[in-house]
């Protein structure tokens, strides 16, 4: 059953934050967290306007992640310029090199393809509760 929220602080105990850098600090940090999403490039895993649950990558789960949305970051260079974007997108494959390191493919649910990373920090849960607009 959705249920519908008006800007929250925290839901279900549970801090939310929207910026990017802050939620993988947390993430890094070992904490959950909530952040709202919009767009449809998730659909239907993960629905505009959910509040997505982010959960911290642990050597449990991290090699467990195709199929799952998780938040990740890819670092591009516009003009010239490092810019680090952070992101919550489909894992659709993993790879583990030799020595441990584990790269994710990252794509929308619709295909389109973000390329691979190495930078992910944590698996995200659908919650069914929406921003109340």
């Amino acid at each position: 059953m959705r249920k519908y929220v008006k800007s929250p602080k925290e839901i279900d105990n549970i801090k939310v934050i929207q910026d990017g850098q802050k939620i993988k600090e947390a993430l890094l940090n070992g904490e959950t967290v909530m952040h709202w999403e919009y767009g449809d490039s998730m659909y239907p895993i993960l629905m505009s306007g959910e509040y997505v649950k982010l959960t911290p990558i642990t050597e449990e789960n991290r090699k467990n992640l195709k199929g799952k949305p998780v938040f990740c970051t890819f670092e591009y260079n516009a003009h010239g310029e490092k810019d680090e974007i952070t992101m919550v997108h489909l894992c659709t494959d993993v790879h583990v090199r030799n020595d441990g390191t584990i790269f994710c493919k990252i794509e929308t649910t619709n295909g389109y393809l973000y390329g691979w990373t190495t930078n992910v920090y944590g698996i995200g849960e659908s919650t069914d509760i929406f921003e109340d607009s």
